[in-house]
């Protein structure tokens, strides 16, 4: 059973999502304000569920959801209508999409594949390469002792990268195990983030990600390589042809 956070503002939509994530076993906690979500946070659900027709990008509420503001969340499930889907196609870090009305087994799935993704992290693993430290025990980047906020993706697409050292990863390949599935956004998607983790990561002196023409992208090790821990990370070869 998972405790999942539900933020919608439709009575009706909640509690359809209530009685549907029920039927799997899941806990709910249902919250849209932000002295309910910050109780509801501290709780520390493993997922959440939001309605993008209550709460569109430019709401307040993201501010308390979005990895890399403080949230402890594991991923987001956005419920939001097709013609809704542009909306979110770059700017977010969100998990998973839902379009509307969704079908219950859907649902169940989209939930199911999150927190099984989520379990599978090593809390232990420690990646380093030269002066990049990736300490997943505690969430944490830091290049030459300087520490580096990222968001959840973001996060998710260095560890990705870097537990495959020298191996040339397909944007397909990216989008399959960092973001789990056929996200909407496509390849897009792929080059907007690696570009913003670029810019927090590199410098003159570092430079981790070599783009590879028309393919995708490889991490370029510098100094000694060592991990306490790669087997939960999807520590896999990426090929080109992936």
């Amino acid at each position: 059973m998972a405790i999942i956070l539900l933020v919608v503002r439709e009575v009706a939509k909640l509690a359809m999502l209530q009685a549907d994530l029920a039927l799997a076993g899941h806990a709910c906690l249902p919250a849209s304000g932000s002295e309910a979500l910050s109780a509801a946070l501290a709780r520390k659900p493993d997922l959440a569920v939001v309605d993008a027709g209550s709460f569109p990008a430019d709401s307040e509420v993201w501010q308390w959801l979005l990895p890399g503001q403080g949230a402890k969340l594991a991923d987001i499930i956005l419920l939001l209508p097709e013609v809704r889907l542009p909306e979110w196609e770059l700017n977010q870090d969100i998990g998973d999409l839902l379009v509307e009305p969704y079908r219950r087994q859907e649902l169940h799935s989209r939930v199911r594949r999150l927190l099984k993704k989520a379990s599978k992290l090593d809390a232990g693993a420690v990646i380093v390469h030269g002066d990049l430290t990736i300490d997943d025990a505690g969430y944490e980047v830091h290049v030459a002792r300087r520490r580096v906020d990222l968001t959840y993706r973001e996060y998710q697409l260095l560890k990705y990268l870097a537990a495959n050292p020298r191996k040339v990863v397909t944007r397909e390949t990216l989008l399959n195990r960092v973001w789990g599935y056929d996200y909407f956004g496509g390849d897009r998607t792929v080059d907007v983030h690696v570009r913003r983790l670029r810019s927090k990561l590199e410098d003159a002196e570092h430079v981790f990600i070599e783009t590879v023409r028309n393919v995708g992208y490889r991490f370029r090790p510098q100094g000694v390589e060592t991990s306490a821990d790669l087997s939960g990370i999807n520590a896999e070869p990426a090929s080109a042809g992936s």
